[in-house]
């Protein structure tokens, strides 16, 4: 951990990459606890013993808990410990190949860079680890099951407020692309800052870095700010007056009965609950909308750059600074290794748009917000009454025309917008 710390990995969010250390070497000192062994006292037979029960254990559904990678990864993240204890207490070969105490090697392989670099990458091995499991790529989440999330949420049990904090939940995942532990940190002040701009961007804590946290600026529309903004207004604030005195922490998602910002762990929790609830399947969580939003767009520059393949996009990457300063600011990514998979999703997404003229607007974010909007109506029918779902419907239906009034060139949005909405309502000037 010394080490770890010295080398300023992160400990953000419980502890960050040491916090996941001692996440993966908890199972050995489990082990050792339960069976009466020293570190320094384990032998080849322990080892496999603990390596064996790490497979074995299996869920409620009677699904094995760990992949094979992740008992690999415990088993390497074990050894090197072991290693450390070895050399702590001066036991000579307490892991070698052929020696009198644990049967382990140390191997050796290179892992290739983008512009030729490489990375010499060393770690122990046991016999008995299992073969590992082919490595699972996370696909972004598909629209459909985050309309299924939605209407979930809308439908859920507990106050209006909670509904209304898991459906600003998902369009911040949506909106921005954050991580979790981002979510967890957005600021009120900062959306309303955002919310003050021509442009607005939203600033984020960026947390997957060395050292310490960083800041970046995600664009985002005004139409999301503003259902933000609602849930803050009209189901936030009350709740901060009520436990805080009117005291405010300023963190945007609170817990509501207490007041108090929410953890990561529970932007996990409440993804999982809406999964559960809505019945999907397949796998549901706060990073696949992370995955969805750097795929959307990555899939956007290809179309505004006219990009044939996978291979030319790369190529611009790595040649003009221009473009990679554009991809990093939309995405957030520092690396073309990162980049990679997310590109070939992007290309995955269907065919690219003959040689046009890009749009000043985005048209598939407003559709993607105005088809959201409907799927929450929808749901949201049954719950409200005729003039509850009206205002709704009238709230909705003003963000969209704020916001191609803008994209044609209104400066003054809200006035802009109002006054379209209310000749297309047949409502007499004030």
């Amino acid at each position: 951990m010394d080490v770890l710390k010295s080398l300023r990995r992160s400990l953000f969010d419980r502890g960050g990459t040491l916090g996941t250390y001692i996440s993966e070497l908890s199972h050995l000192t489990r082990y050792c606890f339960a069976n009466k062994v020293d570190f320094h006292s384990l032998t080849d037979a322990h080892f496999e013993m603990f390596v064996r029960n790490l497979a074995a254990e299996k869920n409620s559904d009677g699904e094995q808990v760990r992949n094979n990678r992740t008992i690999v990864r415990i088993g390497r993240r074990s050894l090197d410990f072991l290693n450390l204890v070895g050399i702590r207490r001066k036991i000579p070969d307490y892991l070698s190949p052929d020696g009198p105490h644990i049967r382990a090697v140390r191997r050796i392989f290179t892992r290739k860079l983008s512009r030729n670099k490489a990375v010499r990458v060393e770690y122990w091995h046991h016999r008995c680890f299992p073969e590992a499991s082919e490595v699972n790529r996370r696909s972004p989440v598909t629209e459909n099951n985050i309309n299924l999330l939605r209407k979930a949420a809308a439908t859920s049990s507990g106050s209006s407020a909670r509904k209304k904090r898991r459906l600003t939940l998902l369009r911040v995942l949506e909106a921005t692309g954050a991580r979790r532990i981002e979510v967890a940190n957005l600021k009120v002040s900062d959306v309303r800052a955002a919310k003050e701009m021509e442009r607005p961007f939203l600033k984020m804590l960026t947390v997957k870095r060395r050292g310490d946290p960083e800041i970046r600026f995600v664009p985002i529309s005004h139409a999301e700010l503003d259902y933000i903004i609602e849930y803050v207004d009209y189901y936030r604030a009350p709740i901060i007056e009520r436990f805080n005195g009117g005291v405010d922490h300023d963190i945007l998602f609170i817990n509501h009965r207490t007041g108090k910002p929410i953890v990561a762990n529970t932007v996990t929790l409440e993804i999982y609950m809406l999964r559960k609830a809505a019945g999907i399947k397949g796998r549901v969580h706060p990073h696949l909308f992370r995955h969805r939003f750097i795929t959307v767009k990555i899939y956007g520059l290809i179309r505004a750059h006219h990009i044939r393949d996978a291979q030319q996009f790369i190529e611009l990457f790595m040649r003009l600074e221009s473009f990679k300063v554009e991809v990093m600011e939309q995405t957030g990514l520092k690396s073309v290794e990162t980049l990679n998979h997310y590109v070939d999703w992007a290309f995955a997404l269907g065919p690219l748009l003959d040689q046009e003229p890009v749009p000043s607007v985005d048209i598939g974010r407003l559709a993607r917000e105005g088809r959201a909007a409907v799927v929450e109506l929808e749901a949201e029918r049954d719950a409200l009454t005729a003039m509850e779902y009206a205002d709704r419907v009238e709230r909705e239906l003003r963000r969209f025309v704020d916001e191609l009034s803008r994209a044609d060139g209104f400066k003054s949005v809200q006035s802009a917008g109002n006054a379209i909405l209310a000749k297309a309502l047949g409502i007499p000037k004030s």
